[in-house]
Protein backbone atom coordinates (compact mmCIF):
# COMPACT_ATOMS: atom_id res chain seq x y z
CA UNK A 1 0.00 0.00 0.00
CA UNK A 2 1.17 3.51 -0.80
CA UNK A 3 2.05 5.70 2.17
CA UNK A 4 0.22 9.02 1.87
CA UNK A 5 -0.28 10.05 5.52
CA UNK A 6 -1.67 13.56 5.62
CA UNK A 7 -4.21 15.58 7.63
CA UNK A 8 -5.99 18.44 5.89
CA UNK A 9 -8.51 20.79 7.48
CA UNK A 10 -11.38 21.80 5.23
CA UNK A 11 -11.71 25.49 4.50
CA UNK A 12 -15.28 26.11 3.41
CA UNK A 13 -17.60 29.08 3.38
CA UNK A 14 -20.60 26.90 2.62
CA UNK A 15 -23.44 27.51 5.05
CA UNK A 16 -26.43 25.32 5.75
CA UNK A 17 -28.96 24.97 8.53
CA UNK A 18 -27.52 23.17 11.59
CA UNK A 19 -27.93 19.43 11.67
CA UNK A 20 -30.52 18.25 14.17
CA UNK A 21 -29.26 15.93 16.92
CA UNK A 22 -30.13 12.23 16.59
CA UNK A 23 -33.77 11.64 17.54
CA UNK A 24 -35.12 8.47 19.12
CA UNK A 25 -38.73 7.31 18.67
CA UNK A 26 -41.07 7.75 21.66
CA UNK A 27 -41.55 3.97 21.83
CA UNK A 28 -37.89 3.63 22.84
CA UNK A 29 -38.79 4.50 26.45
CA UNK A 30 -41.12 1.51 26.61
CA UNK A 31 -38.54 -0.72 24.91
CA UNK A 32 -35.87 0.33 27.40
CA UNK A 33 -38.22 -0.35 30.32
CA UNK A 34 -39.07 -3.83 29.05
CA UNK A 35 -35.47 -4.77 28.33
CA UNK A 36 -34.31 -3.38 31.66
CA UNK A 37 -36.74 -5.57 33.60
CA UNK A 38 -37.36 -8.69 31.49
CA UNK A 39 -33.77 -8.84 30.22
CA UNK A 40 -32.65 -10.32 33.53
CA UNK A 41 -35.40 -12.95 33.57
CA UNK A 42 -35.27 -13.94 29.88
CA UNK A 43 -31.76 -12.99 28.68
CA UNK A 44 -31.75 -15.25 25.60
CA UNK A 45 -35.10 -14.00 24.38
CA UNK A 46 -34.14 -10.39 25.10
CA UNK A 47 -30.86 -10.81 23.19
CA UNK A 48 -32.61 -12.23 20.14
CA UNK A 49 -35.30 -9.52 20.16
CA UNK A 50 -32.61 -6.87 20.53
CA UNK A 51 -30.76 -8.29 17.52
CA UNK A 52 -33.94 -8.15 15.43
CA UNK A 53 -34.46 -4.52 16.41
CA UNK A 54 -30.81 -3.69 15.75
CA UNK A 55 -30.80 -5.31 12.30
CA UNK A 56 -34.14 -3.89 11.14
CA UNK A 57 -34.08 -0.38 9.60
CA UNK A 58 -36.84 1.73 11.15
CA UNK A 59 -37.59 3.55 7.90
CA UNK A 60 -36.97 3.28 4.17
CA UNK A 61 -35.49 6.47 2.81
CA UNK A 62 -37.64 8.25 0.25
CA UNK A 63 -37.02 11.31 -1.91
CA UNK A 64 -39.38 14.20 -1.29
CA UNK A 65 -38.71 15.64 -4.74
CA UNK A 66 -36.88 14.67 -7.90
CA UNK A 67 -33.90 16.43 -9.49
CA UNK A 68 -31.88 16.16 -12.72
CA UNK A 69 -29.41 13.66 -11.25
CA UNK A 70 -32.20 11.35 -10.12
CA UNK A 71 -34.00 11.70 -13.45
CA UNK A 72 -30.86 10.88 -15.45
CA UNK A 73 -30.07 7.63 -13.59
CA UNK A 74 -30.28 4.39 -15.53
CA UNK A 75 -31.99 1.80 -13.35
CA UNK A 76 -30.96 -1.85 -13.13
CA UNK A 77 -31.60 -4.79 -10.85
CA UNK A 78 -29.39 -7.65 -9.70
CA UNK A 79 -29.90 -10.74 -7.62
CA UNK A 80 -28.21 -11.09 -4.25
CA UNK A 81 -29.09 -14.41 -2.66
CA UNK A 82 -32.86 -14.52 -2.87
CA UNK A 83 -33.25 -10.75 -2.85
CA UNK A 84 -33.54 -8.37 -5.77
CA UNK A 85 -31.50 -5.20 -5.22
CA UNK A 86 -32.04 -1.93 -7.07
CA UNK A 87 -29.13 -0.23 -8.82
CA UNK A 88 -28.49 3.19 -10.41
CA UNK A 89 -25.96 4.12 -13.08
CA UNK A 90 -24.70 7.34 -14.65
CA UNK A 91 -22.15 7.91 -17.41
CA UNK A 92 -20.19 5.42 -19.49
CA UNK A 93 -16.56 5.99 -18.57
CA UNK A 94 -13.97 3.22 -18.65
CA UNK A 95 -13.43 3.53 -14.87
CA UNK A 96 -16.23 2.99 -12.37
CA UNK A 97 -16.87 4.64 -9.02
CA UNK A 98 -19.28 2.89 -6.65
CA UNK A 99 -21.34 4.85 -4.10
CA UNK A 100 -22.27 2.97 -0.91
CA UNK A 101 -24.86 4.54 1.40
CA UNK A 102 -25.29 4.26 5.16
CA UNK A 103 -27.90 2.88 7.54
CA UNK A 104 -31.54 3.82 6.86
CA UNK A 105 -30.47 5.62 3.69
CA UNK A 106 -30.37 4.71 -0.01
CA UNK A 107 -27.93 4.66 -2.91
CA UNK A 108 -29.00 7.98 -4.41
CA UNK A 109 -28.31 9.77 -1.10
CA UNK A 110 -24.72 10.21 -2.36
CA UNK A 111 -25.80 11.62 -5.73
CA UNK A 112 -24.19 14.97 -4.90
CA UNK A 113 -20.91 13.36 -6.04
CA UNK A 114 -22.26 12.26 -9.43
CA UNK A 115 -21.83 15.48 -11.50
CA UNK A 116 -18.22 16.05 -10.37
CA UNK A 117 -17.31 12.42 -11.11
CA UNK A 118 -18.98 12.52 -14.53
CA UNK A 119 -16.99 15.67 -15.37
CA UNK A 120 -13.84 13.64 -14.74
CA UNK A 121 -14.97 10.90 -17.10
CA UNK A 122 -16.07 8.25 -14.61
CA UNK A 123 -18.99 5.88 -14.76
CA UNK A 124 -20.87 6.10 -11.45
CA UNK A 125 -22.91 3.29 -9.89
CA UNK A 126 -25.01 3.23 -6.72
CA UNK A 127 -27.40 0.71 -5.21
CA UNK A 128 -29.99 0.37 -2.47
CA UNK A 129 -28.60 -2.04 0.13
CA UNK A 130 -30.62 -4.98 1.48
CA UNK A 131 -33.69 -3.82 3.43
CA UNK A 132 -33.09 -0.26 2.18
CA UNK A 133 -34.67 1.94 -0.48
CA UNK A 134 -36.39 -0.09 -3.19
CA UNK A 135 -34.35 -3.25 -2.58
CA UNK A 136 -35.74 -6.43 -1.08
CA UNK A 137 -35.37 -7.68 2.48
CA UNK A 138 -36.52 -6.67 5.93
CA UNK A 139 -33.30 -7.00 7.96
CA UNK A 140 -29.59 -6.79 7.32
CA UNK A 141 -26.24 -6.73 9.12
CA UNK A 142 -22.56 -6.04 8.50
CA UNK A 143 -21.93 -9.39 6.79
CA UNK A 144 -25.11 -9.23 4.71
CA UNK A 145 -24.61 -5.61 3.62
CA UNK A 146 -20.95 -6.30 2.89
CA UNK A 147 -22.02 -9.25 0.76
CA UNK A 148 -24.23 -6.91 -1.23
CA UNK A 149 -21.23 -4.60 -1.81
CA UNK A 150 -19.28 -7.57 -3.15
CA UNK A 151 -22.25 -8.60 -5.32
CA UNK A 152 -22.63 -5.19 -6.94
CA UNK A 153 -18.86 -4.95 -7.54
CA UNK A 154 -19.01 -8.26 -9.36
CA UNK A 155 -22.15 -7.15 -11.21
CA UNK A 156 -20.55 -3.97 -12.60
CA UNK A 157 -17.13 -5.48 -13.30
CA UNK A 158 -15.26 -4.02 -10.34
CA UNK A 159 -14.59 -0.41 -9.41
CA UNK A 160 -11.66 1.97 -9.59
CA UNK A 161 -12.97 3.90 -6.61
CA UNK A 162 -15.58 3.53 -3.87
CA UNK A 163 -17.17 6.42 -1.97
CA UNK A 164 -18.93 5.36 1.23
CA UNK A 165 -20.89 6.87 4.08
CA UNK A 166 -21.14 5.67 7.68
CA UNK A 167 -22.29 2.03 7.96
CA UNK A 168 -21.67 1.69 4.23
CA UNK A 169 -17.99 2.38 4.87
CA UNK A 170 -17.71 -0.31 7.54
CA UNK A 171 -19.57 -2.78 5.30
CA UNK A 172 -17.33 -2.02 2.32
CA UNK A 173 -14.15 -2.49 4.35
CA UNK A 174 -15.58 -5.75 5.71
CA UNK A 175 -16.34 -6.93 2.17
CA UNK A 176 -12.88 -6.07 0.85
CA UNK A 177 -10.92 -7.43 3.80
CA UNK A 178 -12.94 -10.46 4.89
CA UNK A 179 -15.31 -11.55 2.11
CA UNK A 180 -13.19 -11.34 -1.04
CA UNK A 181 -9.55 -10.26 -0.85
CA UNK A 182 -9.28 -10.63 -4.64
CA UNK A 183 -11.19 -7.38 -5.07
CA UNK A 184 -8.93 -4.39 -5.73
CA UNK A 185 -9.83 -0.73 -5.34
CA UNK A 186 -7.49 2.11 -6.24
CA UNK A 187 -9.29 4.80 -4.20
CA UNK A 188 -11.52 4.34 -1.14
CA UNK A 189 -13.36 7.20 0.59
CA UNK A 190 -14.78 6.75 4.09
CA UNK A 191 -17.17 9.55 5.08
CA UNK A 192 -18.35 9.52 8.69
CA UNK A 193 -17.49 5.84 9.01
CA UNK A 194 -17.11 4.03 12.35
CA UNK A 195 -13.79 2.43 13.15
CA UNK A 196 -14.71 0.02 15.92
CA UNK A 197 -17.87 -2.02 15.35
CA UNK A 198 -17.65 -3.24 18.94
CA UNK A 199 -18.24 0.33 20.10
CA UNK A 200 -21.25 0.65 17.78
CA UNK A 201 -22.73 -2.53 19.25
CA UNK A 202 -21.99 -1.49 22.83
CA UNK A 203 -23.72 1.82 22.15
CA UNK A 204 -26.72 -0.11 20.81
CA UNK A 205 -26.99 -2.28 23.94
CA UNK A 206 -26.77 0.88 26.06
CA UNK A 207 -29.48 2.62 23.99
CA UNK A 208 -31.76 -0.40 24.36
CA UNK A 209 -30.94 -0.65 28.09
CA UNK A 210 -29.94 -4.31 27.84
CA UNK A 211 -28.74 -5.74 31.16
CA UNK A 212 -25.41 -7.60 31.08
CA UNK A 213 -26.86 -11.15 30.69
CA UNK A 214 -29.05 -10.07 27.76
CA UNK A 215 -26.20 -8.05 26.20
CA UNK A 216 -23.98 -11.14 26.21
CA UNK A 217 -26.73 -13.12 24.48
CA UNK A 218 -27.13 -10.28 21.96
CA UNK A 219 -23.45 -10.52 21.02
CA UNK A 220 -23.54 -14.31 20.83
CA UNK A 221 -26.61 -14.29 18.62
CA UNK A 222 -25.15 -11.60 16.35
CA UNK A 223 -21.86 -13.50 15.93
CA UNK A 224 -23.83 -16.64 15.14
CA UNK A 225 -25.72 -14.75 12.44
CA UNK A 226 -22.72 -13.07 10.84
CA UNK A 227 -20.41 -16.05 11.43
CA UNK A 228 -17.61 -13.68 12.39
CA UNK A 229 -16.11 -12.49 15.72
CA UNK A 230 -17.18 -8.94 16.49
CA UNK A 231 -13.71 -8.06 17.80
CA UNK A 232 -12.25 -8.63 14.31
CA UNK A 233 -14.83 -6.51 12.48
CA UNK A 234 -12.94 -3.25 12.99
CA UNK A 235 -12.25 -0.86 10.14
CA UNK A 236 -8.98 0.30 11.71
CA UNK A 237 -7.69 -3.27 11.95
CA UNK A 238 -8.42 -4.10 8.31
CA UNK A 239 -5.41 -2.35 6.81
CA UNK A 240 -3.18 -4.90 5.13
CA UNK A 241 -5.93 -7.47 4.61
CA UNK A 242 -7.16 -5.90 1.39
CA UNK A 243 -5.74 -4.10 -1.59
CA UNK A 244 -6.58 -0.39 -1.61
CA UNK A 245 -3.96 1.90 -3.01
CA UNK A 246 -5.11 5.13 -1.34
CA UNK A 247 -7.80 5.98 1.20
CA UNK A 248 -9.39 9.31 2.11
CA UNK A 249 -11.14 9.60 5.46
CA UNK A 250 -13.64 12.48 5.69
CA UNK A 251 -15.11 13.27 9.09
CA UNK A 252 -16.66 16.20 10.90
CA UNK A 253 -15.57 17.18 14.39
CA UNK A 254 -19.22 17.87 15.27
CA UNK A 255 -20.46 14.44 14.13
CA UNK A 256 -23.04 13.42 16.76
CA UNK A 257 -23.58 9.94 15.26
CA UNK A 258 -20.01 8.68 14.80
CA UNK A 259 -17.44 10.52 16.95
CA UNK A 260 -14.45 12.17 15.27
CA UNK A 261 -12.19 9.92 17.37
CA UNK A 262 -13.31 7.02 15.14
CA UNK A 263 -11.80 8.74 12.10
CA UNK A 264 -8.56 9.38 13.97
CA UNK A 265 -8.33 5.70 14.95
CA UNK A 266 -8.63 4.57 11.33
CA UNK A 267 -6.23 7.26 10.12
CA UNK A 268 -3.57 6.25 12.66
CA UNK A 269 -3.92 2.57 11.73
CA UNK A 270 -3.74 2.94 7.93
CA UNK A 271 -0.44 3.85 6.30
CA UNK A 272 -2.11 4.80 3.02
CA UNK A 273 -4.75 7.16 4.45
CA UNK A 274 -5.36 10.87 4.27
CA UNK A 275 -7.74 12.63 6.66
CA UNK A 276 -9.95 15.54 5.66
CA UNK A 277 -11.17 17.08 8.91
CA UNK A 278 -14.30 19.23 8.76
CA UNK A 279 -16.03 21.30 11.40
CA UNK A 280 -19.69 22.22 11.72
CA UNK A 281 -21.44 20.02 9.14
CA UNK A 282 -22.34 16.97 11.21
CA UNK A 283 -22.87 13.41 10.02
CA UNK A 284 -25.25 13.88 7.09
CA UNK A 285 -24.91 17.44 5.79
CA UNK A 286 -21.22 16.81 5.30
CA UNK A 287 -22.02 14.96 2.07
CA UNK A 288 -23.91 17.98 0.71
CA UNK A 289 -21.05 20.43 1.16
CA UNK A 290 -19.81 21.33 -2.35
CA UNK A 291 -16.27 21.82 -1.04
CA UNK A 292 -16.27 18.27 0.37
CA UNK A 293 -17.65 16.99 -2.94
CA UNK A 294 -14.87 18.80 -4.81
CA UNK A 295 -12.14 17.44 -2.50
CA UNK A 296 -13.45 13.88 -2.83
CA UNK A 297 -13.75 14.13 -6.62
CA UNK A 298 -10.22 15.51 -6.86
CA UNK A 299 -8.92 12.63 -4.75
CA UNK A 300 -10.70 10.05 -6.92
CA UNK A 301 -9.45 11.72 -10.10
CA UNK A 302 -5.80 12.08 -9.07
CA UNK A 303 -3.39 10.08 -11.20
Amino acid sequence: MEKTKKIEYLESGWEDSPEAPPAYPPVLKLVRLLFGSLGYVFPKLAGRVAYRLFSTPRVRARHRASDPVLESARLFEFLYGKQILKGYEWGAGARTVLLVHGWESRGTALRSFVPALLERGFRVVAFDGPAHGHSGGKRTNLLHFGGAVRAVLNQVGGAYGVITHSFGGASTVFALSNLDTRLQVEKLVLIGAPSHMGKVLNDATHTLNLPAPAARQFFRYLEKKVKFPVRLANVSAASGRFRVKQALIVHDKQDAVVPFSEALATFEAWDNARLLACDGYGHYRLMKNPDVVRKVAEFIGEG
